[in-house]
């Protein structure tokens, strides 16, 4: 393989080029599309390959799924949050493959878009609630703020819970970089004890699945159909032997699940604004299309599929901003990738952040443009072309809750409000497990929402 993989220029003696990944690795992942199909990355343990070429993505991810299992990351998240389907569980005599099929399909009716779509109006109302303390010219910390949004909705929307819920989410959040990204950059600190951070880590886990078994407990007291995915997974079922999930396991999935979505609206959004503050042209267009398809009045289930610009916007800023950045595969077995046979064992990392800024996949793909994702445009785009969710088997199941949580809290926010973040504010965002906005500032403006023509009439 060192003969046919070239290696990432700037390596170190002994960590390779762990210092970059730790520091600044959003370059490194620029600067890798520009070298080769797959690059090999040198650091402390074995060396990791990144691939970069489309095709070989999509191969990887789709085609020749069955090769490979989830690799360093999600090994590394694993032992802290119990296996769940974003992770490989295993069931006797079934393959990797096998059984996270099995797994998914019982799951996945926690996630049908009907079900999704039910949750818009409490989203919305969590929004409203939270912006009554905004105030016009006050300057927000965007990046706490929403996030405590986040916490709330999450909590609420999986659970049906309380403040001591979301307030135990927020306390797992924090505690994320020293209780799992470091065991998870350096896997050999999962193998000692007494890590600093990792305390914090594990009581603030105890606590989020104390309320989450609690929760369990709640909704078998008051056997409804809440509406929340806890109720769903209560009712989840194998379809090979009508099992039901154990109670361990539902927590498992549910804590893991709200640790993951809460960042769509605590990271994704505050990059909105960040994106909408310098480019007000955009922000004019997403004011227009929600004053003519809401006419002033709240963001309903029905209204979402009909804010296009929207959504592109949303797109977009996934695209140039992803959550989740990076992942990796391990391989099951001797795969072929390029002119290279890489051996059962072999680290294969690939990321959402380089795919989404090749030159290959996406023309100027540093400019900021919600229009390139207009239909007769994305036609012409790879298969990989946005892998904000990932894509293939392992496919992200709460992509449309997710999306749907955003574009309610984003339509309720501008509806009402411009948030714009200070001149020459320099944007740092933090590449961790998650790809997050870092200090993000933002002086509100209060806006008053135009009644359509048709919505005035209709009402006179």
């Amino acid at each position: 393989m060192s003969a046919t993989v070239p290696t990432m220029p700037g390596a170190l003696p002994f960590i390779g080029h762990g210092l970059q990944l730790l520091r600044d690795p959003l370059p490194l992942m620029r600067k890798a599309n520009t070298l080769a199909p797959v690059v090999r990355l040198k650091g402390p343990g074995p060396d990791v390959y990144l691939v970069t070429d489309p095709d070989l993505l999509h191969r990887m991810l789709v085609t020749d799924t069955r090769d490979y299992a989830k690799g360093r990351i999600t090994d590394g998240a694993a032992p802290q949050f119990g296996p769940s389907l974003l992770m490989d569980i295993h069931f006797d005599g079934l393959t990797l493959f096998e059984a996270h099929r099995r797994h998914r399909r019982a799951l996945q009716p926690a996630f049908h878009p009907r079900r999704v779509a039910a949750q818009v109006p409490q989203v919305r109302e969590l929004t409203q609630t939270h912006c009554r303390h905004w105030q016009a010219g006050q300057t927000l910390r965007l990046d706490q703020d929403l996030a405590r949004l986040a916490y709330d909705v999450t909590a609420r929307t999986f659970c049906t819970a309380t403040d001591s819920m979301a307030s135990a989410l927020a306390a797992l959040t924090a505690s994320t970089t020293t209780g799992v990204y470091w065991r998870v950059a350096l896997p050999r600190l999962g193998r000692l004890s007494g890590v600093p951070g990792t305390g914090s880590f594990k009581r603030a886990a105890a606590r989020l699945r104390a309320a989450v078994t609690g929760a369990i407990d709640l909704h078998r007291a008051d056997p409804r159909d809440r509406g929340d995915v806890l109720s769903a997974l209560l009712s989840a079922r194998y379809h090979d032997t009508g099992e039901a999930l154990s109670d361990e396991q539902i927590v498992n999935e549910i804590t893991f699940y709200m640790f993951a979505a809460v960042h769509g609206i605590a990271d994704v959004l505050p990059h909105v604004f960040l994106e909408l503050s310098r480019h007000p042209d955009a922000e004019e267009r997403l004011h227009a299309e929600l004053d003519t398809v809401l006419s002033g009045r709240p963001v309903q289930a029905e209204d979402l599929p009909r804010l296009h610009y929207t959504r592109r916007l949303l797109t977009e800023v996934m695209r140039l901003h992803p959550t989740v950045w990076l992942l990796a595969r391990r391989t099951l077995r001797t795969v072929r990738l390029g002119t290279t046979d890489f051996p059962a064992g072999t680290e294969i990392a690939y990321g959402a952040y380089a795919a989404h800024h090749h030159p290959g996949i996406h023309h100027e793909p540093l400019r900021f443009d919600p229009d390139r994702w207009l239909p007769e445009r994305t036609r012409a785009l790879h298969k990989v072309a946005q892998l904000t969710f990932g894509t293939g088997p392992r496919k992200c199941i709460g992509d449309q809750l997710a999306t749907t949580h955003m574009l309610t809290a984003l339509a309720t926010i501008t509806q009402h409000w411009r948030l714009r973040t200070p001149p020459g504010h320099r944007h740092r965002p933090t590449p961790r497990l998650f790809l997050r906005p870092g200090t993000l500032p933002a002086l509100i403006t209060q806006r008053t929402p135009m009644r359509t023509t048709s919505a005035v009439l209709a009402q006179s």
